[in-house]
C-alpha cells in the first residue's frame, strides 16, 4: 500500500482497523463525530485482509453511485490507492487481495431484499449503515445469520445515530445487555465504539458552534443529537411557547404563503396563512378552514378571498399604500385617501402623487395580488387536487416536503411562534410525542396521530417555505 493509515490502539476506533475481536461492533454517537470516515477507511484497510466480500447495507439505497460510492473512491484517492482498487457497478474490488465492498439496499422496489444479500459468496462481514432506518428485528436476525465465511464467525458492524428507545437495537444491545448508551468497551459478542464531535479536532469552528448553540438552547435534543443518547423527551408536549395573538397583531407589510391539510369526511381539510418576519425572527400563522366535507373548489375559494381580501401595506419611494377587499389607499399622517382603480390607474397614482417608477412598483404590486400570487404548499399525498388548485383555480399550489415529519418538527419547534385561530390553539395545547411502548413515563421521537391537522398545514407551508429560503432556526439549522 502507497499510502499509509495511522490509527493507535489508544484510538476509539482501533477495533475497526483489526482483524477478529468480537462478532459484533455497536458504533454510534452525535453529529460530527468523523463515523462515516472513518468507517470507509476502515472497510478499504480490512479489504486487504483476503479475498472474502464485505456488504455494505442501507435500509434504501437507490443510487450507491451518488450517496455512498464517492466518499470510498475519494478516500482510495487521497491515500493514493488507485492501483490497489477498481470499481464494478455498485461494487468496489481489492486487485491486491481478491477482496470485494458491495453496496446494496436492504428494501428495493419489489420489496425486502435479504434472500438476495443472503446468497452473496464468501460473505465475511456485513455494515449496516444508518441502522436506526431498520426497525424490523427479523430482517436484522436472517442477514446477521447468513454472514459466515471459511466456518469464522463473521463481524456485523451496526452504524448509526441513536434512535429512539423503541427500536430493538436500544432494547438488543443495550437495556438487555445492561449497557448504558455512551459506553466505549467490550461485553460478551459486542464492541461498543461511541464517539462525539468532541472526539474530533478537526471540525471548523463554525460546526462546533452550531453544538454549543444547540447546548443553551435545547439541552435535551443537545443530548441525542450531538451527545449520542437514544432519543427519549423528558416532556409530552411538542411545541412549547406559541402565543396566540389578534388580527390587530399582524405584520400587513409582509408577503404571505398558505400551507394545506387535505381532508373531507372523518379528517377536517385544514388551512392556514403564513410569514415570517426575518428580523424578529417570528413565525406567525393564521387558521383560515377547519372543516370536514370541503371540496377542492371551497379550499380554493377560501384562499383567493383571503388573497384579494386581506390588509396589506406596501411602502415604496417612503411613501405608504394599503389594500384591503380590493381597495387602494394612500396612507398619510392625516388619514387615508382612496386612489380609484378605473380606466388610467397609472393616472390615478400621478394624482395621488407618486411619480415614475413609483407608480410602475404599485401597479406591479396591485397586479400581483390580482393574480392570486402567494405560494401554497399542499400535503403531496393528494397531487389530483393540487393540480385542480392550479388548472380551475389560478392558484399557485405545489406539493410540500413531506419525507421527513419528525424532521419539520425539529426545525419548527425552534421558531417563536404567533398564532390566530381557536383550532390551533387546541392542537398546539394537545399535540404530543407518543409514549414508549416499554415505558409509559417517557416519550418518544414520533408524533402523535390525529387531532393534528393544523399542525400538518403548519409544517407543510412554514417549513417547506422557510427551508427554501435558506432561513436557519434558533438551532441554526436550515
Amino acid at each position: 500500500m502507497r499510502g499509509k493509515v495511522v490509527i493507535y490502539d489508544d484510538d476509539l476506533y482501533f477495533p475497526l482497523f483489526v482483524k477478529g475481536g468480537t462478532r459484533y461492533k455497536v458504533v454510534m454517537g452525535g453529529r460530527g463525530s468523523a463515523k462515516s470516515y472513518t468507517i470507509s477507511t476502515a472497510l478499504l484497510v480490512r479489504s486487504y485482509e483476503d479475498d472474502g466480500t464485505i456488504l455494505f447495507t442501507r435500509y434504501t439505497l437507490t443510487n450507491a453511485e451518488v450517496s455512498i460510492l464517492p466518499e470510498f473512491l475519494d478516500k482510495i484517492k487521497r491515500l493514493d490507492w488507485g492501483a490497489d482498487f477498481v470499481q464494478t457497478g455498485n461494487d468496489i474490488v481489492n486487485t491486491r487481495s481478491g477482496g470485494k465492498i458491495l453496496f446494496r439496499g436492504i428494501k428495493t422496489s419489489t420489496g425486502i431484499n435479504t434472500a438476495a444479500l443472503k446468497s452473496i459468496p464468501k460473505l465475511k462481514m456485513w455494515v449496516n449503515d444508518e441502522s436506526e432506518e431498520l426497525v424490523d428485528e427479523t430482517v436484522f436476525d436472517t442477514i446477521d445469520l447468513s454472514i459466515r465465511y471459511n466456518n469464522a464467525p463473521g463481524e456485523v458492524w451496526i452504524v448509526a445515530n441513536p434512535p429512539d428507545i423503541d427500536h430493538f437495537l436500544y432494547r438488543r444491545f443495550f437495556k438487555d445487555m445492561g449497557v448504558e448508551d455512551v459506553w466505549n468497551g467490550v461485553k460478551d459478542n459486542v464492541t461498543y465504539i461511541h464517539t462525539t464531535y468532541l472526539n474530533n479536532p478537526y471540525l471548523p469552528p463554525e460546526y462546533v458552534a452550531l453544538a454549543e448553540r444547540c447546548k443553551e438552547v435545547d439541552r435535551e435534543k443537545y443530548e441525542h443529537i450531538w451527545l449520542g443518547h437514544f432519543a427519549m423527551h423528558k416532556e409530552g408536549l411538542i411545541y412549547k411557547g406559541w402565543k396566540e395573538i389578534g388580527d390587530d397583531y399582524w405584520p400587513n407589510n409582509l408577503p404571505c404563503w398558505y400551507g394545506i391539510d387535505w381532508g373531507f369526511a372523518n379528517d377536517p381539510a385544514a388551512v392556514v396563512r403564513v410569514t415570517f418576519d426575518e428580523l424578529r425572527h417570528v413565525l406567525y400563522v393564521k387558521e383560515l378552514m377547519y372543516a370536514t366535507g370541503m371540496l377542492t373548489a371551497d379550499i380554493a375559494r377560501v384562499i383567493r378571498e383571503d388573497i384579494y381580501n386581506r390588509h396589506r401595506e406596501h411602502e415604496v419611494g417612503g411613501k405608504h399604500v394599503s389594500w384591503a377587499k380590493g381597495r387602494l389607499f394612500r396612507l398619510e399622517e392625516t388619514g387615508t385617501t382612496e386612489i380609484p382603480r378605473g380606466d388610467d390607474f397609472a393616472k390615478s397614482l400621478v394624482e395621488a402623487g407618486f411619480v415614475g417608477w413609483e407608480v410602475d412598483d404599485i401597479r406591479e404590486w396591485a397586479a400581483s395580488i390580482e393574480r392570486m400570487d402567494g405560494e401554497i404548499y399542499c400535503d403531496p399525498a393528494r397531487p389530483e387536487q393540487i393540480r385542480e388548485m392550479k388548472i380551475n383555480h389560478g392558484l399557485w399550489a405545489m406539493a410540500a416536503v413531506n419525507t421527513d415529519k419528525v424532521g419539520r418538527i425539529e426545525y419548527l419547534k425552534y421558531f417563536d411562534v404567533r398564532f390566530i385561530g381557536e383550532n390551533i390553539e387546541h392542537e398546539v395545547r394537545n399535540y404530543r410525542w407518543q409514549t414508549s411502548k416499554t415505558d409509559k413515563t417517557q416519550y418518544i421521537n414520533k408524533p402523535q396521530d390525529g387531532g393534528d391537522h393544523l399542525m400538518d398545514a403548519i409544517s407543510y407551508g412554514a417549513v417547506t417555505h422557510l427551508r427554501r429560503l435558506g432561513i436557519a432556526n434558533k438551532l441554526g439549522e436550515k
